[in-house]
């Protein structure tokens, strides 16, 4: 790659990937709401686009340049919290990612990737059946599976080579929120013994690091028209990976699990899981251990 656009630069994902992508000599124009989200990365070879989601529909007007191998639209407001049950403000999300096809093509992108989220298979597993009471956070993967559905759509029908980049549970340095790594690292460094579930589902959860060099490697070795999961071909149970991070930071702590009953759990085999390592080789390198190590030492230096 030479030149990519990537939309929702400034969010942890974003940064991440922008950093990589510097790194890696290509040329990056950054879509972002907060120009001064991106300071510490000023080169000669980024490019600052500040835009509102409402204004995605017009990027081929503030984007002076022609002809870029990628577009990486992570953009995407309400990631977690109760913004998930705001079904309002997540399908303008889908309709901004539509909007964002729409104007790849315009600016002459060769491929555009649209990032999603595990969360998509929960909510499509119910779309299949009458049983069971979906989580509210099913309203965020319904309007992922929708931007998903329509960015495939207006991608083939413009020309454009597209591909989804399947996420599951993200963590690493510079994440902020409340997801469940985060509040498991705090927990185990204050002493505190966390209220668990029964813990026996898969469940996965990949380094930042991994996840921005999983999303470039689509782009230069993957098959357009693919939907890649990007994170571990080996699943573990929740269980499994609470013990781990136990073991890193508090080993002499006894953990109780089935304090909450375990929640549906996501059925993985609707997606293929090693399609990206069979396709061009990625696996995630970064461990757990030094996962959380590294996410740990910077949530200490915040306090």
């Amino acid at each position: 790659m030479k030149r990519v656009i990537v939309t929702g630069a400034s969010g942890f994902i974003g940064q991440h990937l922008v950093r990589a992508l510097l790194d890696e000599g290509v040329e990056v124009w950054a879509v972002l709401r907060n120009e001064k989200a991106l300071e510490d990365l000023k080169r000669d070879t980024l490019h600052i686009v500040t835009a509102e989601f409402d204004e995605y529909a017009s990027l081929s007007e503030k984007i002076p340049e022609r002809g870029f191998d990628a577009c990486f639209h992570l953009a995407w407001s309400g990631t977690w919290g109760k913004p998930f049950a705001d079904y309002t403000l997540q399908l303008q999300n889908a309709k901004y990612a539509a909007d964002t096809v729409v104007q790849a093509a315009a600016l002459g992108c060769g491929r555009f990737v649209m990032v999603s989220t595990i969360v998509q298979l929960e909510a499509q597993r119910y779309m299949l059946s009458d049983e069971g009471t979906p989580r509210i956070s099913c309203i965020y993967g319904t309007a992922k599976s929708a931007a998903t559905m329509l960015c495939r759509i207006e991608s083939e029908h413009l020309g454009i080579e597209w591909n989804t980049a399947v996420l599951s549970s993200v963590y690493g340095v510079g994440d902020r929120s409340k997801m469940i790594e985060n509040v498991l690292i705090e927990s185990f460094m204050a002493g505190q013994r966390p209220r668990l579930v029964e813990g026996n589902n898969h469940y996965d959860c990949t380094y930042v690091d991994d996840i921005a060099r999983g999303l470039i490697t689509i782009v230069e070795k993957g098959r357009g028209g693919r939907t890649y999961y990007v994170g571990h071909r080996q699943l573990q149970t929740f269980r499994e990976i609470v013990g781990q991070i136990r073991d890193v930071l508090a080993p002499d702590m006894e953990l109780v699990f089935g304090e909450y009953p375990d929640t549906t759990p996501i059925d993985y085999s609707l997606l293929d899981v090693g399609a990206l390592y069979k396709d061009t080789g990625f696996e995630p390198s970064v461990s757990l251990r030094d996962g959380i190590q590294a996410t740990a030492r910077w949530m200490l230096q915040q306090k």
